[in-house]
């Protein structure tokens, strides 16, 4: 059976969140060849798989404790947390946060949204792999710019971001103008 497309999160593999290795996923039984790395906000299961994440199953199983056991209990929860905009559909939210991997990072995932849409996760990077695009350092300067921190400071610190290491950025796409985003986070 083919791997499941993640919308959102295209490549799983190339972005540190799955690995291949044969293992039984503890959600539907079936051994499989990839096996998920990201973060499970819920229930830790022992080993998951891509398709149970894909077909919502993970979400439903391994829902949060205490959560209302509605598929969209998940969702709403991390709507305020993943700074939605207004113009983003909620089913973007449900899909984000139901359906497709997450990522690993320093503090919490914080999932990046354009052109009313959830933008698709592309990996961790640092200034090496930033440098080749440009609105991305640029959404970085412009998001220290609003912290107040000098261009020096700014210059610096981008300079300093590692793909493996700390501080990290992490690379999106916009799925409809193209635009590469990122964030940053560190420990």
């Amino acid at each position: 059976m083919a791997e499941p497309i993640f919308r959102y999160h295209p490549d799983p593999l190339a972005s540190g969140s799955a690995s291949r290795t044969d293992h039984v996923c503890s959600v539907c039984g079936v051994e499989r060849q990839i096996r998920y790395q990201g973060p499970v906000y819920g229930e830790q299961p022992e080993s998951l798989c891509l398709h149970c994440i894909h077909s919502g199953a993970a979400s439903r199983v391994l829902s949060v404790p205490g959560g209302d056991g509605e598929d969209s209990g998940m969702a709403a929860m991390f709507s305020d947390v993943l700074g939605v905009p207004d113009d983003v559909p909620f089913s973007v939210v449900e899909e984000i946060t139901q359906r497709t991997p997450g990522f690993a990072s320093w503090q919490q995932e914080s999932w990046l949204f354009h052109c009313g849409d959830g933008a698709a996760f592309l990996g961790p990077a640092g200034y090496r792999e930033l440098e080749a695009h440009p609105e991305a350092l640029a959404m970085l300067r412009e998001d220290h710019q609003r912290y107040g921190w000098a261009p020096a400071e700014t210059e610096q610190f981008l300079r300093q971001l590692d793909r493996t290491g700390e501080p990290t950025a992490y690379l999106f796409r916009c799925l409809h103008c193209n635009t590469s985003l990122a964030s940053w986070d560190m420990g």
